[in-house]
């Protein structure tokens, strides 16, 4: 039987055959000697085991890899390249004891020893804290290079949809300042003064093995394929997970003393719960609705009573928008997702890419945090209707790449037969906007919690839609503008001096509630706003 150490040492000889040596000899081209050298000296460390002698030349990976991109605007696939093995090789070190023992169970452990090591050195190498350059959309950063992945033995799956042709980035193409790093002041945001777990300086945070859990976090974001991951994720997620609940049931212990002291003895235990573990997003329709024109309603059609051949020819051979009702109702996510608490307690130790404010405000920005620090920090303010509460959306991100135990919470749309080619996470608060654009593939943009405002306009209106062709801004973004797909014109307050034929443009519109899943056709214009905070997937066929 083949040890713990013995895989982990081929996964990582596998990884330095395949992909490390040539991203070595791309920084070399580079005239990148230093950076080169560091991965090479990381990546053989990881490969002889001496994993605390991978920490310092990683994190030089990775810290160089970073400041370069930042600068080039995500131009360079081997710098991208770089930074997700170095991140792994970060969470190897952070995580992997020299001697891995096995538990009766075959669960990795990690000796106490090895801890106090881990807590020593993740003093020394604290995760840089960086930024994202200008008008870039995380959709770059995510994205890896096929060139390099292509030599892996392992498949390579490109989560950036960018790639996909015509697949617009409607969120990522706006000025403002962006940020990326858990240890921002988002995360310290979602901190109440008594809630020490979400600070900078947050133990939980700062372990090894949440670091090791965001290292990961972070080389799945930037595009390293899940199966790349699986060896070290498949020892640092339990952990992180139990370190996070943990550290939950510590706070809430704390949290609940605090509040039972200050509210009345006469309250029933349920109205002195603590209020965030009674959040949930809302099922129900907000009061302040948009008006809809009666003449104008997407149809809605009950799954039970509408067959996959009809379907196909009465809306998809068409082009023709439907809402589809009774195709969710036994989804496990219709009970499980609306809840905030839920997301905290099961998976609230990940790190994930949000975007915070709106494209009509300068202090819109790109970030990353703990699940948890979003959901408190963000989602339970909106559902409070909080003065302050800020817009925040995790936003066309491939949450079930990085998470795959949400498959199982859903069932992909039957109507189209065979399986979506790529499917998104929606999570956000009231208030979250996706301009007016279209996608080349067909669409189902499914529900789970919360409503939406959508507005749609059939591809033989995109003459008075005006594409916008503007030439400013970052290079990806005159990229993505160069595609045609993304519109110029605000739906809700059009400016009819500078779009004066959108006034004539035809379109469908509906509201998006619980339960239900919208049929949105290839080059079909949509616009969609968040009327409360909300929770949805899409499925891209």
């Amino acid at each position: 039987m083949v040890g713990a150490g013995s895989k982990l040492q081929k996964h990582f000889q596998d990884l330095n055959d395949s992909f490390g040596q040539a991203t070595c000899e791309d920084l070399k081209l580079l005239e990148q000697d230093k950076v080169a050298a560091d991965l090479h000296a990381a990546v053989a460390a990881c490969i002889q085991q001496q994993y605390s002698a991978a920490l310092a030349p990683a994190h030089a990976v990775v810290q160089a890899a970073w400041e370069v991109l930042q600068q080039t605007g995500w131009d360079h696939p081997a710098w991208r390249e770089a930074y997700s093995l170095g991140q792994l090789c970060l969470a190897a070190a952070y995580t992997i004891p020299e001697q891995i023992t096995e538990a009766s169970a075959g669960t990795p452990t990690l000796s106490a020893t090895t801890d106090r090591v881990a807590d020593s050195r993740a003093a020394q190498y604290e995760m840089p804290h960086t930024a994202l350059p200008a008008e870039t959309p995380l959709s770059d950063a995510i994205q890896s290079s096929p060139s390099a992945l292509m030599h892996l033995k392992l498949p390579y799956k490109d989560t950036q949809t960018d790639s996909l042709p015509g697949v617009a980035r409607p969120h990522s193409y706006r000025q403002g300042t962006n940020e990326w790093g858990c240890f921002t002041e988002d995360s310290s945001r979602a901190a109440d003064p008594q809630n020490s777990s979400l600070k900078k300086t947050s133990p939980e945070l700062a372990s090894p093995t949440m670091k090791a859990m965001q290292a990961l976090d972070l080389a799945s974001i930037m595009g390293a394929p899940t199966e790349m991951l699986v060896p070290i994720l498949s020892r640092t997620e339990p952990l992180a997970r139990q370190a996070h609940q943990a550290s939950l049931a510590q706070q809430n212990s704390h949290g609940l003393q605090q509040i039972h002291t200050a509210l009345p003895t006469d309250l029933t235990s349920q109205q002195q719960e603590d209020p965030f573990s009674c959040a949930t997003i809302p099922s129900t329709l907000p009061e302040d609705l948009p008006h809809l024109d009666p003449d104008k309603l997407v149809a809605r059609r009950n799954a039970a009573e509408l067959t996959a051949a009809e379907f196909k020819r009465l809306y998809w051979k068409t082009d023709t928008p439907v809402i589809i009702t009774g195709a969710m109702q036994n989804w496990k996510a219709m009970q499980k997702w609306p809840s905030l608490q839920w997301w905290s307690q099961n998976h609230g130790h990940r790190t994930i890419p949000v975007e915070l404010g709106t494209d009509s405000t300068q202090a819109w920005r790109e970030t990353t945090m703990l699940l948890h620090a979003f959901m408190k920090g963000y989602m339970h303010p909106s559902i409070e209707s909080q003065p302050d509460a800020e817009v925040a959306y995790i936003a066309q991100h491939p949450l079930f790449d990085q998470m795959p135990s949400l498959l199982s919470d859903f069932d992909q749309p039957e109507l189209m037969g065979g399986k979506a080619m790529q499917m998104n996470a929606w999570v956000g608060t009231k208030g979250t906007v996706t301009p007016l654009h279209f996608d080349s593939y067909d669409n189902f943009l499914a529900q789970v919690g919360g409503s939406k405002f959508v507005r749609l306009y059939n591809r033989q209106q995109s003459r008075l839609l005006y594409v916008d062709t503007a030439e400013a801004g970052h290079s990806a973004m005159r990229a993505t503008r160069a595609q045609g797909n993304i519109s110029a014109v605000n739906v809700e307050h059009p400016d009819l001096e500078k779009h004066p034929h959108f006034v004539h443009a035809k379109y469908l519109e509906c509201i998006l509630c619980p339960g239900e899943m919208l049929f949105i056709p290839a080059k079909c214009w949509h616009y969609v706003r968040s009327l409360s905070p909300a929770v949805s997937l899409n499925f891209w066929y």
